[in-house]
């Protein structure tokens, strides 16, 4: 099993376009997530999660954590 994320289908439902578009609202609420971090998670890329990144998240995208991860079953193997 692999935890996944739905930032890009969550960004796409609320109209944000692009990844620099999301920095842009994080910054402008006065929280600070990475670029790269933002990336990363993006791109599903990441091995882990800060809570705060999540946090930050949901606050911006006005939403819970189990709208952005979800549990995908299977292996590398298959």
């Amino acid at each position: 099993m692999f935890v996944r994320n739905r930032l890009a289908v969550l960004m796409a439902q609320k109209g944000i376009r692009s990844v620099s578009e999301l920095h842009r609202m994080i910054d402008a609420k006065g929280l600070t997530i990475a670029r790269r971090t933002l990336d990363k998670f993006y791109n599903n890329e990441s091995n882990r999660v800060d809570y705060d990144t999540l946090a930050t998240l949901c606050v911006v995208l006005n939403c819970g954590i189990d709208d952005i991860l979800y549990l995908e079953k299977g292996s590398d193997k298959e």
